[in-house]
């Protein structure tokens, strides 16, 4: 009876350990899908309608750098930019300062209804339907 529920015990134990790691992504690889991926060949020439080299100069090199960042003299300076916005603000302005009341605080309501006084049935075609499809 002992060895009876030991090789129990070890099977249920197994088909558990099986059941814990048969959800683990890291374990389930599925190389069809990686190989259903197009991939754009960087070799494909584009037809753009016109002759690029028309509007480019003669000797231009696509891969030459024409700016040299190294030869722009930056200016350096401590001095702190202090930008005055009171003269924007109210006077008693404060913001860092607590609502005092609900009625300060300014939201939008997702089922306010918005009137834009635009009248739509005068620049569609009359008799249109939007619900209606057009195959």
């Amino acid at each position: 009876m002992n060895k009876k529920s030991l090789k129990i015990s070890m099977l249920l134990g197994l088909i558990f350990a099986n059941g814990v790691f048969a959800a683990d992504p890291l374990t389930e690889k599925d190389d069809t899908v990686i190989h259903s991926i197009n991939y754009i060949e960087e070799d494909t020439d584009f037809d753009l309608g016109f002759d690029t080299a028309d509007y480019l100069p003669e000797d231009f090199d696509a891969n030459e750098i024409y700016v040299n960042l190294d030869a722009i003299d930056f200016i350096e300076s401590d001095a702190k930019v202090i930008l005055s916005t009171t003269k924007y603000l109210p006077e008693d302005f404060n913001a860092y300062a607590f609502p005092k009341n609900v009625e300060g605080f300014n939201y939008i309501d997702e089922n306010d209804e918005v009137s834009l006084d635009f009248d739509t049935k005068k620049h569609l075609p009359s008799g249109y339907n939007p619900y209606i499809r057009n195959n």
